[in-house]
């Protein structure tokens, strides 16, 4: 990786390599830690692991379905198989289109390489602290990653095996054994913590440039604690975050109006900083399409019509007809009565397919701050530590809710008890974060329920089939993606168990 970066890191012997001024190492930093092309594939496919995605029966035979990957690799993901990356590989698919572990890694690289040099190159301080803050920032972020990718839940097992930590660039033919989910954390936070002291020497902190900055850097410390059940932090840092006068949530009346038929047209695309409440945008739409708009050719409906779809489960915890998300958080599908499994894209076209062109496909956002915040809050009022919690959190969704909602449903806010409000508040999470990655690490860290997904079959075809993702599954961490296990072998591979069909 490296090599690739041409004039940026000259050789000096096999395995070490020298960088001349701040300016090369930022331009190493952007090229190939933020848009490398690995990291546009680093959430391929977390939403149909979920109970907010469903298939419908696909028209006749396979040979209808046109997606840019085959039925049975969405049918191995959907389906939780422990040898779903295997499928993947049998289906010829690059490994950039869903190796998570080896993308993130290659991001990882880069950033060590920059935090490796940067204290030998020349430039200013000033510059030096906003470079080392930004990469410190986005090593913490692919390993917070990694560590909810293929280790267990911190609250679950934090002592359980995570990911290696390697934080030089030094290459090295040593192989690397896993480190505990709890050291992965902590490295996370020492990072973060850095950083936000680096960012208080830089004038400047955010600016609608793709970059991170300091409040990212207090939006991703007030997820990882609360992750950490660290309730306390997790407000403190989600507080930061909604007191920057930089961001602001959208009024109901900025929303677009979505007619009964939308075109392209009608929809927002909110991973953009035109949105007001987005502070950093990641990702590329077409590493995440790739397995969640899959569609079927039916002439009989007019043409293309989406296999993946939002589930009716999803779609039925809206219970406000004015909740304006309802329309705007969901792509209708214009040949069926289903709503595509994606919402927030740009989207292009006859079939409202994802524009991909130069955009991208997440981002961290305002209103996560506030969600962070009333978990947070709520779960302090759950422990008993005071009912002024419960007060906060109430505040902190009205004030949400107010401008998702015209006529708020008071139902979907139940705080009769503490069980029940905590309940609420995880549903005005899934509401508001739907098809943003949010929803498969919640559930890890809320218990990892029990999950059935029904495979349909062909129209030719009655059968109805229920898979099932148990309670603490061990198919709630990911397999290591065997083209990695080959090329470490100190690594230990995950429990996988058997397969998930009732």
């Amino acid at each position: 990786m490296l090599c690739s970066c041409g004039k940026f890191l000259e050789p000096k012997s096999e395995n070490e390599f020298v960088a001349g001024s701040v300016q090369d190492l930022d331009e190493l930093l952007m090229y190939e830690t933020y848009y490398g092309g690995k990291n546009k594939c680093i959430n391929p496919f977390f939403d149909l692991f979920t109970d907010d995605a469903a298939v419908v029966r696909f028209k006749s035979d396979e040979s209808n379905l046109m997606t840019p990957v085959h039925l049975a690799s969405i049918k191995a993901l959907y389906t939780w198989q422990p040898d779903a990356f295997r499928t993947l590989d049998d289906d010829h698919l690059s490994e950039d289109t869903y190796d998570i572990y080896s993308g993130c890694y290659s991001c990882i690289l880069g950033c060590n390489a920059v935090l490796d040099y940067i204290d030998k190159v020349s430039g200013t301080a000033q510059e030096k602290a906003r470079v080392t803050a930004e990469a410190l920032s986005l090593r913490a972020f692919y390993y917070f990653h990694l560590v909810n990718c293929f280790g267990k839940p911190y609250n679950s097992d934090k002592t359980s095996l995570g990911v290696p930590l390697h934080l030089v660039s030094k290459v090295s033919s040593a192989t690397i054994a896993r480190n505990t989910v709890e050291e992965v954390y902590n490295q996370v936070v020492k990072d973060l913590i850095r950083a936000e002291e680096l960012y208080s020497e830089v004038p400047v902190t955010w600016s609608a440039n793709m970059r991170v900055s300091l409040p990212f850097v207090q939006l991703l410390l007030s997820r990882v604690y609360l992750y950490m059940e660290d309730w306390e932090k997790a407000s403190e840092y989600a507080t930061k975050v909604l007191v920057d006068s930089r961001f602001r949530l959208m009024e109901y009346t900025e929303f677009p109006t979505i007619p009964s038929s939308p075109t392209y047209t009608s929809y927002m695309y909110f991973h953009s900083y035109t949105n007001p409440e987005v502070i950093w945008t990641y990702g590329g739409v077409s590493g995440m399409v790739n397995f969640i708009n899959p569609y079927m050719m039916d002439s009989s409906k007019g043409g293309k019509v989406s296999f993946v779809v939002a589930s009716d489960e999803l779609r039925n915890t809206y219970k406000s007809p004015t909740d304006i998300r309802l329309t705007n958080y969901f792509v209708k599908d214009p040949n069926s009565a289903s709503y595509k499994a994606y919402g927030k894209l740009a989207v292009t076209g006859n079939t409202l397919d994802p524009d991909n062109n130069n955009r991208f496909s997440r981002s961290f956002r305002l209103a996560e701050a506030y969600l962070n915040k009333a978990e947070a809050e709520i779960m302090l009022y759950y422990e008993g530590k005071g009912d002024n919690h419960k007060a906060v959190a109430l505040e902190l969704l009205s004030a949400l809710r107010s401008r998702r909602i015209l006529t708020p449903n008071p139902d979907e806010i139940d705080d009769r008890t503490p069980d029940r409000l905590v309940n609420s508040v995880r549903n005005e999470r899934r509401r508001e974060l739907c098809f943003e990655d949010h929803r498969w690490f919640d559930l890890r860290r809320w218990g990892m329920p029990e999950i059935k997904h029904l495979w349909k079959g062909d129209n030719s075809d009655a059968t109805v089939t229920t898979y099932t993702l148990r309670k603490n599954d061990p198919m709630y961490t990911l397999q290591i993606p065997a083209c990695v296990m080959l090329k470490n072998d100190k690594l230990i591979q995950n429990e996988a168990g058997g397969p998930r069909n009732d």
